[in-house]
């Protein structure tokens, strides 16, 4: 199994292109792309084991060993989404990201104490 990283489109074997860049005769040069989006930019999928329970992949099974495993696998992929954009959005994020912004633009190089005791405190 192979997956475009351009599109995502999965797919078990890639198209063949002849390029003949502008020869009449051979020697020409075959590509592989994604059927889809006609990229040369794709991997073989090597998944032996379900991603959510490591159980080993029948034959023909991609990514999960039942559907039981791909909900499953899904809820828990949106969990860790909604706890990292948590984590994110949290007020010592926010300055960390203020101080890299500032140290970006003048130059300095703040640590995250240095810049909320310094800049920050002469704003208040």
């Amino acid at each position: 199994m192979y997956i475009c990283t351009d599109c995502g489109h999965k797919f078990s074997k890639a198209e063949k292109i002849t390029e003949t860049h502008g020869l009449s005769s051979p020697p020409y040069e075959e590509i592989s792309v994604c059927p889809a989006c006609k990229s040369e930019n794709f991997h073989k999928q090597n998944y032996e084991f379900c991603r959510f329970c490591g159980a080993r992949l029948k034959s023909g099974a991609v990514d999960y060993c039942s559907e039981k495993c791909r909900r499953r696998g899904t809820l828990a992929r949106l969990k860790e989404k909604r706890r990292k954009k948590h984590i994110a959005d949290s007020d010592i994020y926010r300055t960390v990201r203020r101080v890299e912004i500032y140290n970006h633009k003048h130059g300095t190089r703040y640590s995250y104490g240095q810049y909320t005791a310094l800049i920050e405190g002469k704003d208040k």
